[in-house]
């Protein structure tokens, strides 16, 4: 209500971002995509307003998270919305530039990834993959393709993927969690298997040369994070799951831990 937002069809699932002295999250609003707060009073330090940068997708806020990226030389907050891809200076709060090739109508989900001057996001709904550059142009920053894949290829629909040195782990496919590695730079596709050992989507953590994918029906798989092949370590079930078990892993202090529904498992690691 505040700046004009329009809740977006599932509610809105972001993870705010605590940058500093600022609390930086995404409204979703014509004049307030993007908005920064001062953390500790909630006054409004900018709004940023995104102009039309594509015809693909929805308008307003979309699934995903802010995160920070210095690409360019140039401190910037990268979102995935409702329209694609879209950069904003942390300064105060300018429209940077978009891509909108990524977005689909539906639901635009996976946080990208950031590394260096490059930008990494993937989205289900038979949209796909893109890894764009960013340089600077004078006072313009620009984002160039390097890679696009089809859907076929890789499309992530929720979940999200890792980056674990120059690779990339995660689920493909749309409502399936089927593990993939691919090559960061160039899109190359290491290693793709059919199915996962669990079904439905998977959320994926990295921990300690190891990849954790939680999918939707309960099923948590240990994977070894290699682009060498694929190896299953291990797998157990998450107890009473009677709903699409999507929340995001954890782990901390050698511990895992599990949001189900409404109870919250935890499992020593060490």
């Amino acid at each position: 209500k505040d700046f004009g937002g329009k809740r977006p069809h599932w509610g809105f699932t972001e993870s705010p971002l605590v940058d500093g002295d600022w609390l930086v999250c995404t409204p979703g609003g014509k004049d307030a995509m993007m908005v920064a707060l001062n953390k500790l009073t909630g006054e409004p330090v900018w709004k940023c307003a995104v102009p039309d940068f594509g015809k693909g997708g929805g308008g307003g806020a979309a699934y995903s998270s802010i995160v920070v990226s210095d690409a360019a030389g140039v401190k910037q907050y990268v979102q995935l919305i409702g329209h694609g891809l879209i950069g904003v200076a942390a300064a105060d709060g300018k429209f940077l530039w978009g891509y909108n090739k990524i977005a689909n109508g539906t639901a635009n989900i996976p946080t990208p990834i950031v590394r260096g001057d490059y930008v990494f996001d993937s989205t289900g709904y038979g949209t796909g993959a893109v890894l764009l550059k960013l340089s600077k142009d004078g006072d313009v920053v620009k984002a160039d393709e390097v890679y696009f894949l089809k859907h076929e290829d890789l499309q992530n629909h929720h979940g999200g993927m890792v980056l674990v040195g120059d690779y990339l782990y995660g689920g493909h496919g749309h409502g399936a969690g089927a593990p993939i590695c691919l090559e960061f730079l160039t899109g190359k596709i290491k290693w793709k298997e059919n199915h996962g050992p669990g079904s439905g989507s998977a959320a994926v953590l990295y921990a300690d040369g190891k990849l954790y994918f939680r999918y939707q029906d309960g099923t948590m798989a240990l994977i070894e994070a290699t682009p060498e092949h694929y190896n299953l370590i291990s797998r157990f079930q998450i107890p009473d799951v009677k709903s699409p078990s999507w929340p995001h892993p954890v782990i901390a202090g050698g511990k895992l831990y599990l949001r189900e529904q409404d109870s919250l498992l935890c499992y020593r690691l060490k």
